[in-house]
């Protein structure tokens, strides 16, 4: 069955074959025709079976796929809430002028908002046992309950591909291998001045709004001179963030440029925390603290990763 629309919003006239309990996949099969495409979202080291990706953002749905949506609440009374600027001023002893800068958090009114959580449907490209490449959601199961579920993976297909096939569960004949999530992109390991740095973070930078791009490089800057034995960059879905790592602390601070945000502090090992689905990391309650993007930002970042290491017996 190939569906062949920019997006469905019902089940009935696509899977009406499909009775409740069966389970299928949704993908491409002409994954080599695809090529290109399958670069744009994440895979680009080539079409290698068994690599998986959260799609990068290339619309609407994969937007939402990757990031979730923040609903407004024009019922409910407004809230304060915050933003960091960069603010300039010039100081003058006698004659002599001082440009100064800083950071000031400035308070506005604003509606309340709901967070509905991303999607997070991860595509895969796995062989079958012919030797065909195809390119796959995890496995579906239509229980009657979960139709915004199998929509929304149909739809992130849809609107990368225009197209979109179901697959039968006969696909549990395809060769069984773990899973490599190319969904970070590691930096070189070792101390990096932030010089070096920042040439590999500017392209993340850029992609902000200009006013906040002095913010977002000054928390990086910061991080970073606490010496992290490593960087990754997202790819795909995950563009937009960046995990430090310092081993010796156990300490792992994920960073995200999008405004609003907060820096999550993880105490796991980096190789199980780069084996998670986005949903997981950001969802789960994994992080062992949040720091808040917002007035003592910096104190709290120094508490955290200006600490000795603590020694294990």
């Amino acid at each position: 069955m190939i569906i062949t629309k920019k997006r469905i919003r019902s089940l009935d006239l696509y899977l009406g074959s499909i009775k409740v309990g069966q389970k299928f996949y949704v993908g491409i099969s002409d994954t080599e025709a695809n090529k290109e495409l399958l670069k744009k979202i994440g895979f680009t080291k080539g079409l290698q079976p068994n690599t998986s990706v959260l799609p990068a953002i290339i619309g609407p749905v994969t937007r939402f796929n990757a990031e979730g949506r923040q609903v407004k609440r024009k019922d409910l009374p407004m809230e304060t809430a915050y933003r960091i600027v960069e603010w300039h001023w010039t100081e003058w002893h006698g004659k002599d002028s001082i440009e100064k800068s800083d950071f000031k958090e400035v308070p506005y009114n604003r509606y309340q908002r709901d967070f509905i959580s991303p999607s997070s449907v991860e595509l895969t490209l796995t062989a079958t046992t012919n030797g065909d490449l195809i390119l796959v959601s995890p496995m579906l199961e239509k229980t009657g309950s979960n139709d915004q579920d199998i929509i929304a993976a149909i739809n992130v297909v849809l609107e990368i591909f225009k197209q979109c096939e179901i697959f039968t569960e006969d696909l549990s004949r395809i060769i069984t291998a773990p899973i490599q999530r190319l969904n970070w992109k590691i930096l070189p390991e070792g101390e990096m001045p932030w010089k070096k740095m920042q040439t590999h973070l500017t392209p993340l930078v850029e992609k902000a709004s200009k006013g906040n791009q002095p913010v977002i490089e000054n928390r990086l800057e910061t991080i970073n001179k606490y010496t992290p034995d490593f960087a990754a960059i997202g790819d795909g879905g995950f563009s937009g963030y960046v995990i430090f790592g310092f081993k010796e602390k156990n300490v792992y601070t994920l960073e995200s440029i999008y405004y609003g945000n907060a820096t999550y502090v993880f105490g796991e090992a980096w190789e199980d925390l780069s084996k998670k689905t986005k949903a997981e990391i950001l969802d789960n309650n994994l992080q062992k603290a949040r720091i808040v993007h917002r007035n003592g930002w910096h104190d709290n970042i120094e508490k955290l990763l200006a600490k000795k290491a603590t020694k294990t017996k």
